[in-house]
């Protein structure tokens, strides 16, 4: 796979060489997000997971920077319980690639998200968003 960088995450554990050129343009990537510099991320993801993940993740992949979409939203684009959504949405190990903080409740609520510090980095992920539009 040449001219291409991936990130290679399993359910278990991610592979990592350190300081690879790839791992530091994913490093620089990260940063230039979080600073508000870019919106979408230049290089590709592999994601691995059973079909029922893989689909649901597809989805959320979809969702415009800055957007959100309810749980349920996904569920009827994935024909997938709303309730499973949220499940696999927590087992999400690329957090910014596969943006499950644009999921919401129905009702406007941000829902759960399983990442450290929880619902205050979903929110604060949502805000860096909303004020780089």
């Amino acid at each position: 796979m040449r001219n291409s960088s991936y990130l290679c995450i399993t359910s278990k554990r991610i592979t990592k060489q350190k300081n690879s050129p790839q791992l530091l343009r994913v490093k620089n990537q990260i940063k230039k997000f979080l600073d508000k510099k870019i919106k979408k991320f230049k290089f590709k993801t592999k994601i691995f997971g059973s079909k029922k993940q893989i689909k649901v993740w597809n989805e959320i992949k979809k969702i415009h920077y800055a957007k959100t979409v309810s749980y349920n939203f996904i569920s009827k684009r994935t024909k997938i319980h709303p309730r499973h959504v949220g499940k696999i949405c927590s087992q999400n190990r690329l957090l910014l690639f596969i943006p499950c903080h644009r999921v919401i409740r129905s009702n406007g609520l941000l829902g759960g998200f399983s990442a450290k510090h929880g619902i205050d980095l979903k929110s604060k992920i949502i805000k860096i968003e909303e004020l780089n539009k």
